[in-house]
């Protein structure tokens, strides 16, 4: 129930700002160097150095969801493009072995889109890096224990995509940095049937489209 709270919080939230800003350019006019998107689209994430008993090759990937708004201001430079999103992104991954383990995080994610682009009047082509931060808001099984997994996440993609009439197609492949789990010696989660269970971090292909008013 306290996620669901959450979760109600931050979309009422979304929609109160994404409202706010289609009224106000409804009222004023946009200005022709900023526009404002809704997203969504699907991710394929897994585990980096996840081992269990020391043998890595038994994790397969895990298709979570992501959605959020897009903020794109074009800069003075030809071609370039500034974006920052506010996205609410499922990461997991799948172990599968005698008895098959899931484990999901969701996080409050805030990357910064910086495109390079080629107007091509129809099309605009674009490469893209995005560094981001991100929070975690909800985890998979739910009896894991906060204490023992790093919330606050950053990381970096690397992709690109096409604009088009109003749509703008994203790929990008994104590392979340540093430890997934905190407080334990040489990343070792939990004991297993099999050896100990050690886990980095998520990593992964994102795909999204994005719709500007």
């Amino acid at each position: 129930m306290k996620y669901l709270r959450k979760l109600t919080a931050i979309t009422g939230l979304a929609a109160v700002l994404l409202l706010s800003v289609t009224a106000a350019a409804g009222q004023d006019g946009m200005p022709s160097f900023f526009k404002i998107g809704v997203k969504g689209g699907i991710n394929f994430s897994s585990m980096s150095r996840f081992e269990l008993g020391y043998i890595s090759e038994s994790v397969s990937s895990y298709t979570g969801f992501n959605a959020g708004l897009a903020f794109s201001f074009d800069l003075p430079v030809q071609g370039m493009t500034i974006q920052p999103e506010l996205n609410y992104v499922s990461k997991g991954a799948m172990y599968r072995g005698e008895e098959d383990f899931r484990f999901r995080a969701d996080f409050i994610e805030i990357p910064v889109n910086l495109q390079v682009g080629l107007d091509l009047i129809l099309l605009r082509p674009y490469i893209m890096v995005s560094p981001y931060i991100g929070y975690a808001v909800l985890r998979q099984p739910e009896g894991m224990d906060w204490s023992g997994i790093n919330r606050f996440q950053y990381g970096v993609g690397i992709g690109g995509g096409v604009d088009f009439w109003r749509l703008q197609l994203q790929v990008k492949y994104n590392w979340n940095i540093g430890g997934l789990v905190r407080g334990i010696s040489g990343e070792e989660m939990q004991a297993g049937p099999d050896g100990p269970v050690h886990m980095g971090n998520f990593r992964g292909l994102e795909v999204n489209l994005v719709f500007f008013f």
